[in-house]
Parts: structure tokens; sequence; C-alpha cells
């Protein structure tokens, strides 16, 4: 908020905030302290900051506080306030213009890395829905196995009864045969493996 100082024709100072009268040190101690203030003419309510503060510079080199070089003074005289105002703001309008830049670059790569993070997401849903895909296969064909186990169960039985005919009808076959010593006629004879 700035405070008002008001300025009487006497060249008296009076804060009206503090609703006393205050000096030109009193006044640059606030300006020092980064305090907003405004000082005006009370009787025609005409601006009279910019004056005041050049009054107080004016004190302080006729007090040989020398608050700025001898250059700076004549530049301040050589030039308009427009030309001065425009080479102090220059650098900081070039520093928020770099900012800016800079800021829409980020924003600008912001969205490149939001953009692979959600392709990289997409990514990885659909390689969830793939292997969840397969490990439903693989599932569904283990529950078949009880099945194939009832086949392989069923094959084991059809093949030990057909063993068990085999057997058998080697067995009659051995009955067939004439025996040893009934007869010196022997047809297996030549059958590798065969006992006699």
């Amino acid at each position: 908020m700035t405070k008002i100082i008001k300025r009487y024709s006497n060249r008296k100072l009076y804060d009206t905030e503090q609703s006393t009268y205050i000096t030109l040190d009193e006044i640059r101690d606030m300006v020092k302290d980064g305090e907003d203030i405004r000082i005006i003419d009370n009787s025609t309510k005409e601006d009279l900051t910019n004056v005041t503060l050049a009054q107080i510079i004016f004190e302080q080199e006729k007090a040989h506080k020398r608050l700025l070089p001898l250059a700076s003074l004549r530049y301040i005289i050589q030039q308009s306030g427009e030309e001065i105002m425009e080479k102090i703001q220059s650098p900081v309008t070039q520093f928020r213009d770099e900012v800016k830049k800079r800021a829409e670059t980020l924003e600008e790569g912001g969205k490149a890395i939001k953009d692979f993070i959600d392709s990289t997401q997409r990514s990885l849903d659909e390689m969830q829905t793939k292997v969840d895909d397969r490990l439903r296969d693989a599932v569904d064909q283990m529950t078949h196995i009880p099945h194939i186990r009832h086949d392989v169960q069923a094959m084991e039985t059809r093949i030990a009864q057909l063993e068990r005919k085999i057997n058998r009808l080697e067995s009659e076959i051995e009955g067939l045969r004439p025996n040893e010593h009934s007869s010196s006629f022997d047809p297996f004879r030549d059958v590798p493996g065969r006992k006699r």
C-alpha cells in the first residue's frame, strides 16, 4: 500500500499514516527500506514525488555523500526521463522475454515427455493384455489336462488288455506246437531267441 506524505507550503512533510511530521532523511530511509511512497502538495494535490526524490539526491550530493558518479549525473541531465527509463527497463524486458521463451520451451519439452509417458503406458497396457491372453490360454489348456489324463489312462488300459491278449495267443500257439518228445519236427526251430 502506498504511503501518502503531504507537503505543506512551508515545505514541511507530513506522514498521514503515522500522523507526524518527517524529514527528507526519513523519506530517504523509507525508500531505502522499499516502502512505496507518494508525496503530494497539500493545497494543489500535485504529485511532488519526483521533485522530492531529486531533492534528496541533491542534498546527499551537497553533503559530499556521492550517491552517483559525475558521469551518471551528466547522463541524467542529457537524456530525457523516458530514454533513461527505457535503458533501465530494457534489460528487465529482455530478461522477462528470455524467461518467457524458456518457460515455453520447457512447456513444449514437458508436453513431449508427457506424450512419451502416455505412449509408453499404452504400450505397457497392450503388452499386459497380450500376457493376460496368453496366460488365459495356458490356464485353459491346463484345465484340459484331466481329460488328457483320462485319455492316457484309457490307452494304458487298452494296452494292458492287448498285452494280455498277445500273451494268451502266444500261450495258445505254444499249445499248438508239437511236443519235443512227441515229434522231432519243430516248425519254429529256426526262430531266433526261441528256447529249445
